[in-house]
């Protein structure tokens, strides 16, 4: 009897340790600076660290005529989950949109992260994935049009 109750007390901690809250320390895998093309553009993605219950990246669409747009994120912990909100900006800092684009996590697992968008005109599904130390990649299902992956690299 001692053996399955230690069997079952060690199943129970097993289980109970997948219910934890999620929380932004998990993201730390982000932080950095990152930059890739995309078209005939390069984004570049800056991840600061978590802190205070949120991660936040700064990024800018440029070519060489000059900065298309910059965006701001924010991931936070909300009610025991995260959360993502974005703004894009046009090249003299008016929002493009007028309110930010939201988003509810769908998916976490190691060095990925996956969210939907539940916002008007957000996009369909937005992931972000560090399967190497230097490669990055972002994925997304625009509200319109087709998928799209942007591979990153370390900024020099």
């Amino acid at each position: 009897m001692g053996k399955y109750l230690s069997l079952l007390l060690s199943i129970g901690l097993l289980l109970g340790e997948n219910d934890k809250p999620l929380t932004i320390e998990s993201l730390s895998w982000l932080t950095g600076n990152w930059e890739g093309p995309i078209g005939e553009n390069l984004l570049e993605e800056t991840w600061l660290p978590p802190r205070a219950g949120t991660i936040v990246a700064l990024v800018r669409s440029s070519n060489e005529s000059g900065t298309n747009f910059v965006e701001i994120i924010i991931i936070k912990e909300i009610n025991g989950t995260l959360e993502l909100q974005l703004q894009l900006f046009d090249d003299s800092l008016k929002p493009i949109n007028k309110n930010p684009h939201s988003f509810e996590l769908t998916k976490i697992e190691n060095n990925y992260i996956s969210f939907k968008g539940v916002s008007a005109g957000a996009h369909k599904t937005l992931s972000y994935q560090r399967p190497e130390k230097n490669v990055f990649f972002i994925r997304f299902q625009p509200f319109e049009g087709d998928f799209v992956e942007i591979r990153l690299i370390p900024q020099k």
